[in-house]
């Protein structure tokens, strides 16, 4: 009878909607402030993102380019075939170096050296293909190393670009 009784008590049929409501509206708030959270997040992220790709195409613009157009100029300069090829419908797009210096000697020496843009770790990082005697294919090999964008300076970018091609003059494949 005191079953009965309860059922049919308003007041505590009241009480329990209302401590129902007040499970409903927490869990709301908190829906709500985990959305905001979450918004607040994803801004940042994107924000945090394109920085780093205006940072990359600020050093692909300022150090890179330049440098391989260095490059490019003085292969040129003695008669091999170099470019600077920058991917221009994509701005944080990678920039190559390709250079040939194939001759009629049964070598093929001809690669390409590339900086690119790596949007999980917000780093460059260089790779290389050189073109095999016997391969009708190259493939871009990049190394482990990611660099931040201060350590890509002019020594640097320079040094590599000149190791590159002295190992295709070298016959110094990917190393």
């Amino acid at each position: 009878m005191a079953r009965a009784r309860a059922a049919d008590d308003p007041f505590s049929n009241a009480q329990e909607g209302e401590m129902a409501y007040e499970k409903l509206d927490q869990a709301l708030r908190q829906l709500k402030t985990d959305r905001e959270r979450a918004e607040v997040n994803e801004a940042q992220q994107k924000k945090a993102d394109e920085e780093a790709r205006i940072r990359f195409v600020q050093v692909k613009s300022t150090v890179v380019g330049p440098i391989f157009d260095e490059v490019v100029a003085r292969l040129a300069a003695e008669g091999f075939f170099a470019e600077t090829l920058d991917e221009q419908n994509d701005a944080s797009g990678p920039i190559s170096l390709n250079v040939n210096l194939s001759e009629d000697d049964g070598f093929n020496r001809q690669g390409s050296l590339q900086v690119r843009f790596d949007p999980d770790e917000y780093k460059c990082e260089f790779g290389k293909s050189t073109m095999a005697k016997t391969a009708s294919t190259n493939q871009m090999v990049f190394g482990d190393r990611h660099r931040q964008f201060d350590e890509m300076t002019e020594a640097l970018v320079r040094e590599t670009a000149e190791q590159f091609v002295l190992d295709l003059i070298g016959g110094d494949h990917f190393r």
